[in-house]
């Protein structure tokens, strides 16, 4: 249904009617519009002669719009009358008909409506427009192909693209069409602007069917009033009958299931994240930078100022948080601080669609989703900062949604597959444990299909799901590349989570399903996690395979928790945080409870009692108890957590400065009466998002004279702070006086600072990131202009950084010599005097991004649903 038509500013046809928009009078009456289409237009034949009729130029398509504009201008007038009904066919719209008209470039309808509209908007627009309006109409060109490209469709990829070409190509159909318009217009053109839709118009229209989806998801079709007498009676009084029936209150909307959940949580986490309303950091989380600009930088980066310098990849998370935070004005801060704020209700709610497909009891599920969102695993990583668990609590109840009958993979199409793989490289990015755990369930995944095939026998079953089950595990792989493949060269870092490392609680608070660490439960709070399971391997319902699945993570966890590790720029071996697998475990068996008391009132009233009565009362009061004190504790103790707003920096201000100098950070640490220095190189302020994954491997020669600091014998601890460019040493406060001493009495080391964060000492040997070693073997810093280095004699240049085989010396278009120094440093052989331009060569880096995005929009492409052309729609959908 139409009732006059316009066209939008990126040539959209436009109606203003809501899709499917029943007829129900709304519009009836006679309404003045741009346009009616010519196949029901009556025109008088005066007017018609006045303005040449159609354009020459527009022998098929938006015709009538373009007439439409020409006679406003003229000073005339369309209207629309609803009592005149036309039926129209567009056939040749709709594809039901060939294209054979002469200006039919390849006979493509798209591609002629498409150009047409252009025309239409380029010749009737008042000139100061027509800027605007060409890079409205290249890049709606543009946007619209890469969409038809993703679905896979590329004939009308090429028809938008080569639409607005072909009249670019020929400028002067358009300066000829101006120029009629010119002597037929009576009125400026933007009389017609009135019927062009604004951009408001179209945002809200795509808002509003947003808000009615979301709306149909939230409440359901459903009777909306309550009356207390269904069947009419012959005995009541009209009176009776006039009364007005009970309608839905307030009340009874909150007492639904999904709006109390929501609220409750709401006003918990108000109160649990009272002291994170700002810009959070702390615990595992680092601090962030300003906007995604900086991370944009920073992942495509082929080297990074981190430590002593790394060409480390940044990890494939950091691409996805910039992505995510665009919407947010680009503002990373903004971004952490509403991810942390509402995580739990982002947990609950994932949470909550997988326990809805487990139940129909919605305040079982909604139970289940609430223990989910205040589980131990997620208040630790809520409280500590720990992204890689929150974000795996978030998406894997999803990634469970979406993969119902994996083990039934021949089932899956080819669509689905390649779907799940981007929702699984999503979760591998944060969490690369995720892929030993796939690599493991592939395994047992292709035994039994060896079983299901008849050992083999079935060849073409066995040989669908071993494909599949491949493409699930490889896929991620390859599209978290490079990063995943530095992986595989140290493995120690598929256990690591993003951020610092912090370290878990221990086997023994594992057991019972707490990961342990800074911001978790104490461990007089127990939850209920190994009773659930417990319990469910003793049932008779699915609940038991689901239970043994979630025993093994446990296991898994326990086993993985009484690990040490270093990493993330720590050199002290710190225990493992098992979040992951106990992500998996909660959901596993939280599952299992639902499972089990699903109808479970019901079975229990036909019996006597007996066990079962007893376990699941056990249950609920364990459940029960453990809810209440849980909540108490994050609304009081909890919310005090590692994770704050307005947290003191490490690093003084006045350090922060020079951005390029290297600072070294100590703090005592004792371990019995041992005492030790933990230490990391800071580069003009904190360390941030990202920065502690790809923190470089601590030098030998820089941590054997920070111990030699700790014991009093560093002599030459400052020479060898001043060689690897460390030109000051800060000394955190709560300040060991007896390591102050020390380091004042060592020499190489002035005092120049002494505050309340802590203390500063100056290196007495001059350098800086650029050292010039003459041939008398005299050392001096050189600075670092804009152009390059001056360098006056012959000698060595000394780079301040690790070796990498990127650093690039150049003196008069030639390469200089490289080598690697007994310090690990890159020197390069200057033989004679002139400007040296230092570089780092980023090529592999950059090529390795490259492949990683062709992957990714690969597997996009195959993996987003292919759209139908238009002769391939039913005469139904289009009506």
């Amino acid at each position: 249904m139409e009732i006059g038509i316009s066209i939008a500013a990126n040539g959209n046809r436009w109606t203003g009617l809501e899709p499917s928009e029943y007829d129900q009078g709304q519009r009836d009456g006679v309404h003045e519009v741009l346009a009616v289409s010519t196949a029901g237009a009556l025109i008088r034949r005066d007017v018609f002669e006045n303005l040449g009729g159609f354009d020459p130029n527009l022998d098929l398509f938006r015709d009538d719009v373009d007439f439409g504009w020409r006679l406003y201008s003229a000073g005339y007038a369309a209207i629309a009358v609803s009592n005149a009904v036309a039926f129209h066919a567009e056939a040749s719209a709709n594809e039901r008909r060939t294209v054979d008209v002469a200006e039919a470039f390849l006979h493509r309808p798209l591609l002629l409506d498409r150009r047409n509209a252009a025309y239409v908007l380029l010749s009737n627009s008042s000139w100061w427009r027509l800027p605007l309006l060409t890079v409205q109409l290249l890049a709606g060109a543009i946007f619209r192909s890469i969409g038809f490209l993703f679905a896979k469709l590329p004939g009308y990829a090429s028809d938008e693209i080569l639409a607005v070409g072909a009249l670019f190509i020929h400028p002067g159909e358009l300066f000829e069409a101006r120029k009629i318009r010119r002597k037929q217009r009576l009125v400026p053109a933007g009389i017609a602007l009135k019927f062009i839709p604004s951009r408001w118009s179209q945002i809200r229209l795509s808002l509003s069917r947003s808000a009615e989806w979301i709306r149909a998801q939230i409440f359901p079709d459903e009777i909306s009033e309550i009356r207390d007498i269904s069947i009419l009676d012959e005995n009541l009084d009209e009176e009776d009958l006039l009364t007005p029936a009970s309608n839905r209150n307030w009340l009874s909307i909150i007492k639904r299931p999904l709006v109390a959940l929501p609220t409750f949580l709401m006003v918990l986490t108000l109160i649990w994240s009272r002291n994170r309303y700002g810009s959070v950091f702390g615990g595992a989380l680092p601090e962030q930078p300003s906007g995604v600009s900086d991370i944009w930088n920073t992942y495509f980066s082929g080297w990074h100022s981190i430590g002593m310098g790394t060409s480390a990849a940044a990890p494939t998370w950091l691409a996805i948080i910039a992505v995510l935070a665009t919407p947010f004005f680009g503002s990373l801060k903004l971004f952490f601080t509403i991810l942390f704020l509402f995580a739990p209700l982002l947990i609950a709610g994932s949470g909550y669609l997988l326990m809805r497909r487990l139940s129909d009891n919605r305040w079982l599920t909604v139970g289940a989703s609430l223990l989910y969102a205040i589980s131990p695993v997620s208040i630790s990583a809520i409280n500590a900062g720990r992204l890689s668990t929150v974000v795996l609590l978030i998406l894997f109840p999803l990634f469970i949604n979406s993969s119902q009958g994996i083990f039934d993979l021949d089932q899956f199409s080819w669509r689905r597959i390649f779907g799940l793989s981007l929702l699984a490289s999503v979760l591998v990015a944060f969490s690369p444990l995720l892929l030993v755990v796939g690599l493991i369930f592939t395994g047992f995944g292709i035994y039994r299909d060896y079983g299901a095939s008849e050992r083999g026998v079935n060849t073409e079953l066995f040989n669908q799901r071993l494909y599949r089950r491949i493409t699930l595990l490889v896929t991620p792989f390859f599209i978290c590349a490079p990063w995943s493949f530095e992986l595989l060269i140290q493995p120690k870092r598929f256990f690591i989570e993003s951020g610092f490392l912090l370290p878990g609680g221990g086997p023994n608070l594992a057991l019972m399903g707490n990961p342990g660490g800074p911001g978790s439960l104490p461990i007089f709070i127990i939850s209920p996690l190994t009773l659930v399971l417990g319990i469910s391997l003793f049932s008779t319902t699915k609940a038991r395979f689901v239970a043994e699945l979630g025993f093994i993570s446990l296991l898994g966890a326990i086993l993985l928790s009484t690990v040490n590790l270093t990493g993330n720029g720590t050199s002290v071996a710190t225990p493992i945080y098992p979040g992951t697998l106990l992500v998996l475990t909660t959901i596993a068996a939280i599952s299992a409870s639902v499972i089990m008391l699903d109808k479970l009132r019901e079975r229990l009233i036909t019996t006597n009692i007996n066990y079962r009565h007893i376990s699941a009362g056990i249950l609920l009061i364990v459940t029960a108890l453990y809810t209440i004190t849980s909540i108490s504790w994050v609304v009081s103790s909890g919310a005090n957590s590692p994770v704050l707003t307005g947290k003191g920096l490490v690093l003084p201000a006045f350090l922060a400065i020079e951005s390029d100098a290297k600072t070294m950070v100590i703090r005592p640490r004792t371990t019995g009466e041992e005492v030790s220095l933990n230490y990391y190189i800071a580069r003009g302020g904190d360390a941030t998002l990202a920065q502690p994954d790809m923190a470089p491997a601590d030098r030998e020669q820089i941590s054997t004279a920070v111990q030699e600091i700790a014991d009093g014998s560093g002599l030459t601890a400052s020479t060898t702070f001043a060689v690897h460019g460390i030109k000051y040493l800060f000394l955190k406060s709560p300040i060991d006086e007896n390591i102050a001493r020390v380091i004042d009495g060592l020499g190489g080391f002035s005092r120049a600072s002494s505050t309340s964060a802590g203390i500063v000492w100056e290196t007495s040997i001059d350098t800086g990131e650029i050292l010039f070693t003459n041939l008398s073997g005299k050392t001096s810093v050189l600075p670092l202009g804009t152009l390059g280095i001056t360098v006056n004699e012959p000698g060595e240049l000394t780079v301040t950084e690790n070796f990498s085989r990127g650093w690039r010396a150049m003196q008069y278009g030639s390469r200089l010599e490289r080598k690697r120094n007994v310090d690990g440093l890159p020197v390069f052989t200057v033989t004679k005097p002139g400007l040296v331009t230092m570089m780092y060569d980023g090529t592999s880096r950059r090529a390795l991004v490259s492949f990683q995005f062709i992957v990714l929009v690969t597997v996009m492409v195959l993996a987003l649903p292919a759209g139908r052309r238009r002769r391939e729609i039913e005469d139904a959908e289009l009506a």
